[in-house]
């Protein structure tokens, strides 16, 4: 009997499948003002009402932006207790007993709700509840098919949310159906590139044609009966091949159509001949610099060209025939070499590159000469006992340790460095807040630029800061480097400091703010005089988007007639503190660069890879399709992070990387991937900035200033600049006469004179 039952189902669901299929024909939307893009006021959609009941606090947003036109409207809860809080059309006339289509397209962060509301010949109100929607990020169809009850009047539809989240609507319909029997037919497709018998090679676009009288959903290419590559949902219909990855030889290509019926056609086959080349070619790869039988010294570059006609994945820099810093995925090909770190005398260095295929080659090896002839203590060092050699009871002589914070650490004078007999060494094996460090005994300075250098490794990041005693006693905490992690292994840190006017005594240390180690040796600190550029330059660069920057800064740089660079995020559009897409172009306008940010301003070491490329590709993408595709060509990475994966990846897509990283970038220490800057937060002063550009007029060096908020009333204040502050900073820039350029237009003048 169970078998029967079994057999009459299946033959039922096979009898249901093969019949006409019951098609609707639609009348015309009763939604008036369906798409949102009609207002009287601006402040909300004609026709719309918004409602909310029960304990909760809502918000209604009319947007400047939806599923199609300019326009959308959403509800957000941010508390909940009960309740829920929607937007709603006026009602509208129907008929009693008949099937009526409704459908919306919307996004959520929370489940949402849809429910009927009738209202009938009795002024009674009847609810037709028709389900839920999930979450999502996306625009969605929601689609419902409903009968009125015999009794109903009118019509109105709650689309709605009752707990914490948002829930934005657009393209509202609601038609009539009248039911026809009307059989489906399958859509039409053909191949339409390449054509029959051609013969291939290297990579072909695919091309297809489809129709069908309700609408095409997809085109599925396939080679020999396999996908080829994702089905393409949007017409024109193609793929791209690469016939490298076919054997050589005839191959079959068709194309698959599937329509909104979930019918299928597959077209007729095109034969098609594939001839590649059958040997692969290695890649070919040259050292460019230093040049064969070069002397060197310091910190050298080493550059190389690579070329390959399917494309170099890496070159790998080798110092006598060990792998020097980590393979470089993007042109141009570079390491930096620490020459220190290496005895003086003969060396050998090559470059291997590997094509995408996995072949390599290895270019034509150099020798150079390491010739050192200053080795810790430096020769102008500052620092009293810069190697750490001398000590009293087992503490360095002329060194200090410092700590805050709740965490639980050591500070210890280790019996072993990096180039001498002893180092230091903090630690902390449980963390809440502050940071751990050993700090040289402040030596004194006057105004200027110096270089700081140390060797370290540590297994955590750590940041380069120093402490500035000024005449009048106050101290300044300066931020200078963000320091990767090097476990096991001794790394050179360099950078650079700008002393403030005023300042009387400095030291620096190598801040530890988490569970962790770093070990410190051979210190430098030396009076720094940077190689000229042709004259000074400033550029004004603002983070973030923020409202008040167009609010309050961009009328100042109308005043003083200068430009600015935008580092734009592209999630926060429209968000109440940031700017419209209308606010960025004035920008634009007004003569300031558009560079990015990224999407929504990640941690960027934290992420994946594949997480870490769309954060950069879709922001630049945006920008382009905001402000054409002239924009969006530097870049700035959130919180000052990078390493060298995330430059790699830089590299792919911007011209260049703007750090937080203090200094002036000048023609002996530029580095395009490393822009330098200085940062202003609430505590800058005018005359602080004045500074700043008198040195860098005074140096000849690239001066590259920071903002936030341009807000006497921020939120978080800390990297804030009041209008009048930033009104005398404008003001005291454009009196000194220096050159005032965006990145990109500063960019072309420094890059020529390197």
């Amino acid at each position: 009997m169970k078998r029967l039952v079994s057999l009459l189902l299946r033959l039922l669901f096979i009898a249901t499948t093969i019949l006409p299929l019951t098609a609707t024909a639609e009348g015309a939307d009763l939604v008036a003002n369906a798409s949102f893009e009609s207002s009287a006021n601006g402040k909300a959609p004609d026709g719309w009402k918004s409602d909310a009941w029960g304990t909760n606090t809502r918000t209604f947003n009319y947007l400047n932006t939806g599923h199609t036109g300019t326009k959308s409207a959403k509800v957000e809860i941010t508390k909940y207790t009960s309740g829920d809080a929607k937007w709603f059309f006026a009602p509208v006339v129907v008929k009693p007993g008949t099937t009526y289509n409704l459908s919306d397209w919307f996004q959520s962060s929370a489940v949402s709700s849809v429910d009927v509301v009738v209202k009938t010949t009795a002024n009674k109100t009847k609810y037709l509840w028709q389900g839920n929607q999930a979450v999502s990020a996306t625009w969605k169809q929601a689609k419902y098919s409903f009968k009125t009850p015999a009794d109903a009047a009118t019509v109105t539809v709650y689309h709605y949310i009752q707990k914490v989240g948002q829930l934005t609507i657009d393209d509202v319909s609601l038609n009539e159906v009248d039911t026809v029997v009307t059989p489906p037919t399958a859509p039409t497709v053909s191949v339409s590139a390449p054509i029959a018998n051609a013969t291939l090679s290297g990579t072909t676009v695919v091309t297809a044609t489809a129709a069908d009288a309700k609408a095409v959903t997809n085109v599925q290419f396939k080679l020999d009966g396999v996908n080829l590559g994702a089905a393409d949902t949007t017409s024109p219909y193609s793929t791209s091949w690469s016939t490298t990855q076919a054997t050589n030889g005839v191959h079959s290509l068709t194309a698959v159509a599937t329509n909104s019926s979930n019918l299928t056609t597959t077209s007729i086959p095109v034969s098609v001949t594939v001839q590649n080349q059958t040997v692969p070619t290695p890649p070919t790869v040259a050292l460019t610099s230093p040049s064969n039988g070069a002397t060197v010294s310091g910190s050298t570059a080493i550059t190389a060209n690579a070329t390959d006609v399917q494309g170099i994945a890496s070159v790998q820099f080798k110092l006598d025939g060990v792998n020097l810093g980590v393979p470089d995925s993007a042109a141009p090909y570079t390491a930096s070499w620490d020459t220190l770190t290496s005895t003086n005398g003969s060396h050998n260095l090559s470059a291997v590159a590997t094509n995408i295929s996995g072949l390599t080659a290895v270019s034509t090896p150099i020798n150079v000469t390491v010739n050192n002839v200053v080795t810790p203590p430096y020769a102008g060092n500052l620092i009293p006992n810069p190697s750490v050699e001398t000590s009293t009871s087992n503490i360095p002589a002329d060194w200090i340790d410092g700590s805050w914070g709740t965490n639980t650490h050591s500070l210890t004078y280790e019996p072993n460095g990096y180039n001498s007999g002893h180092s230091l060494k903090a630690q902390i094996t449980s963390y809440t807040n502050g940071d751990v460090k050993w700090l040289f005994n402040p030596v004194a300075v006057t105004s200027g630029t110096y270089q700081y250098s140390s060797y370290y490794q540590s297994n955590i990041a750590t940041e380069l800061d120093a402490m500035v005693t000024m005449n009048d006693g106050t101290v300044q905490w300066l931020y200078l480097a963000a320091v990767p992690a090097s476990p096991g292994a001794w790394q050179k840190v360099t950078t650079q400091i700008s002393v403030p006017a005023g300042a009387k005594t400095l030291s620096i240390f190598q801040a530890l703010a988490g569970v962790g180690y770093v070990q410190t040796d051979d210190f430098s600190l030396t009076k720094y005089t940077p190689a000229q550029f042709s004259r000074g330059l400033v550029s004004l660069t603002f983070d973030d988007g923020w409202r008040s920057i167009y609010t309050n800064g961009l009328p100042l740089l109308k005043e003083y007639n200068l430009p600015s660079t935008q580092y734009l995020l592209t999630d926060t559009i429209d968000y109440p503190d940031y700017m419209t897409v209308a606010m960025m172009q004035a920008f634009k306008d007004q003569g300031s660069e558009i560079a990015s940010h990224t999407v929504d301003h990640e941690h960027l070491t934290q992420l994946s890879s594949a997480a870490l490329s769309t954060e950069l590709m879709v922001s630049q993408n945006t920008l382009r399709s905001w402000f054409g595709g002239s924009v969006a060509k530097n870049f700035a990475t959130p919180y000052g992070e990078y390493n060298p994966t995330v430059v790699n990846e830089i590299k792919k897509y911007y011209r260049s990387h703007r750090s937080t990283d203090v200094g002036y970038n000048s023609k002996d220490n530029f580095d395009i991937y490393n822009i330098k800057v200085q940062n202003i937060t609430n505590t800058t002063t005018p005359a602080q900035v004045q500074a700043w550009v008198n040195q860098a007029m005074a140096e000849k060096t690239w001066l590259v200033i920071v903002y936030h908020e341009v807000t006497a009333t921020a939120a978080d204040p800390t990297y804030s600049v009041t209008p009048a502050n930033l009104d005398a900073e404008l003001g005291g820039i454009k009196q000194s006469g220096i050159s005032v350029q965006t990145v990109d237009s500063a960019l072309d003048e420094v890059l020529a004179q390197l």
